[in-house]
């Protein structure tokens, strides 16, 4: 077997103590830079954008006639998205309103009974009087001494008076009777108006407008598709987005509202985005999910929770984030940036 010459071997070993030496030089390097980041910030890549996504519903049940948008288009609040047959709501406006027509039509005619009523009131009156007049000289001749008047007449003259103060009373029932027929087509005329304030609004319904400035998303609804209240039609986004980054309990206590914060996105490589701390969610993430954890079960297993933190930006953005993007956000302390 060949030997290894002695000056090879020293050359060797130094070769391996400097290989060594650098490989313990960057190694201390390394971690003096994360103890100093890990001192001076806090970062998490558990955070993602988002930003306020609107589900565009139907307010009636209608026919789609025309779809007047399409997906990722940029759209103006109140602009028209979706237009449903209009026709049987333009049939219910003109129902209301004859509806409307035909109370007044009432009014009318009631209030030509009030005043028929109360001719008929002054009529009876007068007849009451004069039969009151003669049945008061009835009876004055009558009880005479020879009697001036036969029992028969006297009879009639009370039977007059009687008839009058009958028919002064029908008339007042009358006039009672035409007074709450005005008034049931005055309520009849409020409600076809509300009815007809109702038909009008679900003919404007029958144009579903945007409710706020966005992109279009999610469009699922198609000309001639029958559509009902609540149904999801198409989403719509809107521009302005924010952060909510996760981080863990033990981090919180460094954080705080007005901590400067850069956010690095997956999708843009290469570009830093500035923000701040806008604030924390008033409890972790477990505890809003659809079925938080309960650890008085017996099975508990120490878990470090996270708390959302939202982080807004200060400038407008060089480039359009999508909510639901993936993100690094790194927050700095108040107390490291003094």
């Amino acid at each position: 077997m060949e030997s290894v010459p002695p000056n090879d071997s020293a050359l060797t070993r130094r070769h391996l103590f400097v290989i060594a030496g650098f490989a313990m030089f960057a190694l201390l390097v390394a971690i003096a830079i994360v103890f100093a980041f890990s001192e001076g910030s806090h970062s998490t890549d558990d955070a993602y954008v988002t930003g306020h996504v609107h589900m565009i519903s139907p307010r009636v049940n209608g026919t789609v006639e025309r779809v007047v948008v399409d997906d990722n288009q940029f759209v103006h609040a109140g602009q028209v998205l979706v237009e449903l047959d209009p026709r049987d709501f333009d049939v219910r406006v003109a129902l209301e309103r004859a509806r409307i027509l035909q109370a007044q039509a009432a009014q009318r005619g009631a209030q030509a009974a009030i005043a028929e009523a109360q001719s008929a009131i002054v009529a009876a009156g007068a007849d009451e009087h004069k039969s009151r007049l003669d049945y008061e000289r009835a009876k004055s001749l009558v009880s005479g001494t020879p009697r001036a008047l036969s029992q028969q007449e006297f009879d009639s003259a009370d039977a007059a008076w009687i008839a009058a103060r009958s028919h002064v009373d029908a008339a007042n029932a009358r006039l009672v009777a035409a007074r709450a027929a005005l008034f049931a087509a005055q309520a009849q005329e409020a409600q076809g108006n509300a009815n007809l304030r109702d038909a009008a609004l679900q003919r404007e319904y029958a144009s579903v407008v945007a409710p706020v400035a966005g992109y279009v998303g999610r469009k699922t609804v198609e000309s001639g598709q029958r559509v009902a209240p609540g149904q999801p039609l198409l989403a719509i986004v809107e521009p302005a987005v924010w952060v909510v980054a996760n981080y863990r309990e033990t981090q919180l206590k460094h954080i705080a509202a007005g901590d400067a914060a850069t956010v690095t996105v997956d999708a843009e490589p290469g570009v830093t985005l500035h923000g701040r701390v806008d604030s924390l969610a008033p409890a972790t993430g477990a505890q809003f999910a659809l079925l938080p954890p309960d650890n008085a079960t017996g099975n508990f297993t120490k878990v470090v929770q996270r708390v959302p933190v939202k982080i807004v930006f200060d400038q407008p953005l060089p480039v359009r984030l999508a909510p639901g993007l993936s993100v690094h956000a790194a927050i700095q302390p108040a107390e490291h940036a003094r």
